[in-house]
């Protein structure tokens, strides 16, 4: 079994080439292999919170494979009333995008908002900041929020920050990794959701020497460059250097303790 745990219903950026409803989504994972997929709204995260959980929640209704995360916006202290998705048995987990919101994950606003949220919920999905000029989401203020929250599962995406320095190109800056395994935390995961897992070599074996197998859990950002990405990762995790068993973890082990299938 393969669970992506980090996907994308709608329209990315407002881009026609990165929307998929439903249909497109399990149409990329039937080509791919892949079994489930865990998306949260586009329109909740770059427009309308609770116009894009609406529509996520009438699109899971259609959907055998896809599952769902509902989108709160502290910015917005109304959208907490969200929750009530929850109740609902294909929601899985929150969303967090401080980046594209808006605000400081650090701000105390923004704490004291997202404490009450790790109260109401069992996972957490949150976007870290992965890109120069970005870092409103840095992995040291999400690792500090899951050593809160022990009893909260906290996802960190896009391999936990890692970002590719704009003056020097080929080395990633593996801070947010490091962060991960300074903390030690046993409810931190991080996803594989980044383009340069898929452009230099290492990046994944460096990954797995961070944090360990135990922690990291399949994710590719889907839609973004559809079916191909996701079998792309599939063949990098594979190639690499450890036990099947290991493997086995990234693709689904680790995300069935995250995820009720």
């Amino acid at each position: 079994m393969i669970i992506d745990i980090h996907g994308h219903l709608g329209n990315i950026n407002f881009a026609p080439f990165w929307q998929a409803d439903e249909k497109k989504l399990e149409d990329h994972l039937t080509k791919a292999g892949v079994d489930y997929l865990c998306v949260t709204s586009s329109r909740s995260i770059m427009y309308d919170v609770q116009e894009g959980n609406r529509e996520l929640a009438e699109a899971l209704e259609r959907t055998e494979k896809l599952l769902g995360y509902v989108t709160v916006n502290p910015v917005f202290p109304e959208s907490i009333d969200e929750l009530k998705y929850l109740e609902k048995s294909k929601f899985i987990g929150v969303k967090v995008h401080p980046d594209y919101h808006g605000y400081n994950l650090s701000s105390m606003m923004a704490q004291k908002f997202l404490d009450k949220v790790a109260e109401k919920t069992e996972l957490m999905l949150f976007h870290v900041s992965c890109m120069p000029g970005t870092g409103f989401s840095d992995a040291g203020d999400v690792a500090k929020f899951a050593s809160r929250h022990p009893d909260t599962k906290i996802v960190m995406a896009h391999m936990a920050g890692i970002f590719q320095n704009g003056l020097y190109p080929y080395f990633p800056n593996y801070q947010g990794m490091e962060t991960v395994n300074r903390y030690g935390c046993d409810n931190i995961y991080v996803d594989t959701a980044h383009f340069l897992m898929y452009v230099y070599p290492g990046v994944m074996e460096k990954m797995v020497g961070l944090i360990g197998p135990d922690h990291i859990v399949y994710g590719t950002d889907c839609p973004l460059q559809g079916h191909m990405q996701m079998k792309f990762a599939i063949e990098i995790i594979n190639s690499l250097p450890i036990s099947d068993s290991d493997k086995e973890k990234i693709f689904s082990g680790n995300a069935r303790k995250l995820v009720k299938i």
